[in-house]
């Protein structure tokens, strides 16, 4: 009999041991879910960084187009070039999720990633700090640091090429 109520004991601990483990595993993929959203959630920003960088790369070079366009074309191309090139970039239309249900895993969203430290790290970075030095400071993932970085360092050499252009075309003309 003793025997028996001490398996029914070991048998219990198991099944609480047991559904311990699965309470510990759901709040570990709860986290797990919160972190990915958080990390997603600032890819997303980098690339809406990224975009905007591209945007006005691909407008600067429309503008630079032209004023080669007006120098060296006749004034009537010109205008049917520029109505081209001047037209605005067009978005397209965001897609319409349809809505989630609720499960008993859902949680709370993380607050929105300051804004201030992404302004903060890009002005760090543009004024030629070193990424470690600017995770540091804004508190940013040691990668996110080294893209705002290579960003700002992009944005100088392409910012010298134009300067070093701009002296060799009004040379030229």
């Amino acid at each position: 009999m003793l025997l028996h109520e001490v398996s029914q004991t070991a048998l219990a601990a198991a099944v609480l041991t047991l559904g311990l483990v699965i309470l510990l595993e759901i709040h570990s993929f709860a986290r797990l879910r919160r972190m990915m959203d958080i990390n997603l959630s600032r890819v997303f920003e980098q690339l809406e960084l990224l975009r905007g960088e591209s945007r006005q790369l691909l407008e600067a070079q429309a503008q630079a187009a032209l004023r080669a366009a007006a120098a060296v074309a006749p004034a009537k191309p010109v205008l049917v070039e520029r109505e081209t090139l001047e037209r605005p970039l067009v978005v397209p239309p965001t897609l319409e999720r349809a809505p989630v249900e609720s499960t008993a895993l859902d949680f709370v969203v993380a607050p929105p990633i300051d804004s201030n430290a992404y302004q903060s790290a890009t002005t760090l970075a543009a004024h030629g700090v070193k990424p470690e030095e600017i995770a540091a400071r804004s508190g940013l993932p040691a990668g996110e640091a080294r893209l705002l970085a290579s960003l700002a360092a992009a944005r100088a050499r392409r910012d010298e090429a134009a300067q070093a252009a701009s002296p060799a075309s009004g040379a030229c003309a």
